[in-house]
């Protein structure tokens, strides 16, 4: 027994302790009834070896401290116990984790929510137009998670505003008049917020811009033509009626310039007869007497320009007045378009161009009455009193008034026909003037103007020849 087991759990003993450590520690052993008598003898012999070994013995009753001699191996088998001691103990509790019961969650008791929305925008705001925006925010202390807002204009029906980022509202108005709006917010427990806002608009008077006019200036200059020539006549002031034709004057000294620079006259070529010079014989004296020097038959071309007063007859037509004319005896005093297209007819010019910046509704350009009592006819002249190579601008039908701009004195239709030979009537843009061209930029822009001062013109071609050319440049 000693040689299998004792020799196998006393294998320690054997090592650098003192042989009477070792027989003591043997004897402790058998004390203890680890080892029988035989076995702690024998072991004795082993570790005394030749000496002679004394029994093993009973020691008396006397306690003794107990001797050092458990093996590594039984510390070790008792770290082991230990460990899955433990883990058998974390296992049992973890299994009473799993069997203890799960309480059941009892939710406190519910509080209603009863703070009303608050509506944050001014009780009153003033706005500069019309058409404005109203802002503002809706806020909620009360724990509701939604709430709306709604606004209402007197006693109409209520319209829902979308509430934007963090409540924020933006409602958007027009009104021209200083109003009341009511806002409307509600939020889930229908917990109501009304606030009243006064809206004031406060508009400023618009300023009118002044259009700004350009001083008609003959910028294009054409090569000079001697067979061009040109009759200007300006009536600002008359004898006989006190009614003027305002500005008459400036439109006539200003297309002289115009028919010398833009048209490429030269100035022995124009006649100008401005006001006490624009008497009737003074024009039947340039018809008769100056024209037929000046024209060579079937080459040149004829250039008339008249600013004043017109005004129709039963029978004779239109009229133009010179500065002595007499709107109550016409045929005595005025030149009527038929007498004076056959004193032009007679000097055969090959082309006859005409503009007459006049009306034919008995009232002057300032909307005076020529005679008091005194209704005119409204005659219209036809292409069949017209020859064929004469092409005839009119500032405006017979029934409207020709009118003027006061900001540069000037007829209207004198300033835009002379704005257009500056060459904004070069629709095309191919350097040069059409008699439609200059009709079309004449429509367009004395329409315009006369809508401007609240009232209507509309300049007339008269012409069988709209592609004739009227300048190159």
């Amino acid at each position: 027994m000693f040689n299998t087991s004792v020799s196998a759990e006393t294998k320690w003993i054997t090592k650098k302790t003192s042989k009477t450590s070792k027989v003591k520690t043997l004897e402790q052993m058998y004390v203890d009834g680890l080892l029988t008598r035989s076995e702690c003898i024998k072991g004795k012999k082993k570790i005394l070896k030749s000496q002679s070994v004394p029994g093993c013995k009973k020691i008396g009753t006397k306690k003794e401290p107990k001797a050092t001699y458990i093996t590594k191996k039984e510390k070790k088998k008792k770290a082991i116990k230990k460990k899955e001691k433990k883990k058998a103990i974390k296992k049992k509790e973890k299994k009473k984790v799993i069997k203890k019961e799960v309480k059941k969650y009892v939710p406190e008791e519910i509080q209603e929510d009863t703070i009303k929305p608050k509506i944050e925008t001014p009780s009153s705001v003033t706005f500069k137009d019309a058409d404005y925006v109203l802002k503002g925010r809706v806020t909620d202390k009360g724990g509701s998670e939604k709430f709306y807002l709604f606004y209402q204009k007197g006693e109409g029906k209520k319209k829902r505003v979308k509430l934007l980022k963090n409540g924020r509202f933006e409602i958007e108005r027009f009104s021209i008049d200083n109003e009341k709006i009511k806002l409307i917010a509600i939020d889930e427990y229908r917990n109501k917020t009304i606030k009243i806002v006064k809206v004031i608009i406060a508009m400023k008077e618009e300023t009118e811009v002044a259009k700004i006019y350009d001083k008609p200036k003959p910028v294009i200059k054409v090569q000079r033509d001697n067979k061009r020539v040109a009759i200007i006549i300006g009536v600002e002031s008359y004898e006989k009626t006190p009614a003027k034709a305002l500005y008459a004057n400036n439109d006539a000294e200003m297309f002289k310039n115009f028919a010398n620079r833009s048209l490429g006259i030269r100035l022995s070529n124009i006649k100008v007869l401005i006001d006490s010079k624009a008497k009737r014989l003074d024009v039947i004296d340039a018809l008769k007497i100056w024209l037929p020097k000046k024209i060579t038959p079937n080459q040149s071309e004829l250039f008339v320009f008249f600013s004043g007063h017109g005004y129709p007859s039963e029978d004779k037509g239109l009229h133009l007045i010179p500065q002595n004319g007499d709107v109550r005896l016409l045929e005595e005093s005025a030149l009527s378009h038929k007498y004076i297209i056959n004193q032009i007819k007679k000097t055969k010019p090959k082309s006859v161009t005409m503009f007459l910046d006049a009306c034919y509704s008995g009232q002057s350009r300032t909307d005076e009455v020529l005679v008091a009592g005194l209704k005119p006819l409204l005659l219209v002249a036809t292409n069949e009193d017209i020859p064929s190579n004469f092409n005839i601008f009119s500032s405006s039908k017979s029934s409207q008034v020709s009118a003027t701009i006061k900001e540069v004195e000037h007829g209207i239709f004198s300033y835009y026909l002379m704005k257009g030979l500056t060459g904004k009537a070069d629709l095309n843009n191919d350097k040069q003037i059409t008699n439609n061209e200059l009709f079309v930029y004449l429509q367009d822009s004395v329409k315009q103007e006369a809508f401007t001062q609240n009232r209507e013109q509309n300049p007339v071609l008269t012409s069988q020849n709209p592609d004739q050319i009227l300048m190159k440049y």
